[in-house]
């Protein structure tokens, strides 16, 4: 966990793209990387993550992608913003649910105000129930703290 050891997140990267068929071990696959990767922010892991969760067909693979690419920008911050706002922005409710934990991951512990506002907003406005369960989630670990 937290190595950032390329060799594994290769061999990660490799059975989640040679595995299409099985939505189980693509799941396993997708959070391993995670794990891998906290706390990395490697623009690498996160631009093929983002485009294999954009090819998918399976909700679990991209469940696990999107928390995947929480789990890559833990305490990153300001520096994840960018990622926030391209997977807040995408179509697919799980890549936005996924955004809710990214921003929480980036932000834990920070209390950020402009982190609980974005929260607070989505937790309002999306139309997608999960997503905004995943926000007021999120808001939990962004206060844990106070």
């Amino acid at each position: 966990m937290a190595t950032h050891n390329e060799t594994i997140y290769d061999d990660l990267k490799n059975t989640l793209y040679n595995n299409a068929d099985s939505a189980l071990i693509g799941e396993a696959a997708g959070y391993g990387i995670g794990l891998v990767m906290l706390g990395s922010s490697d623009e690498r892991a996160i631009e093929e993550m983002m485009s294999h969760a954009q090819d998918s067909k399976h909700e679990k693979i991209i469940r696990s992608i999107s928390i995947s690419l929480a789990m890559i920008m833990y305490g990153k911050e300001d520096s994840a913003d960018t990622l926030i706002e391209q997977m807040v922005r995408s179509k697919d409710s799980i890549m936005r649910y996924g955004a809710m934990f990214t921003i929480g991951c980036a932000y834990a512990g920070t209390s950020n105000n402009q982190a609980v506002e974005k929260l607070l907003h989505y937790a309002v406005s999306d139309v997608s129930d999960d997503v905004k369960r995943a926000a007021l989630t999120n808001l939990g670990f962004l206060l844990f703290r106070k």
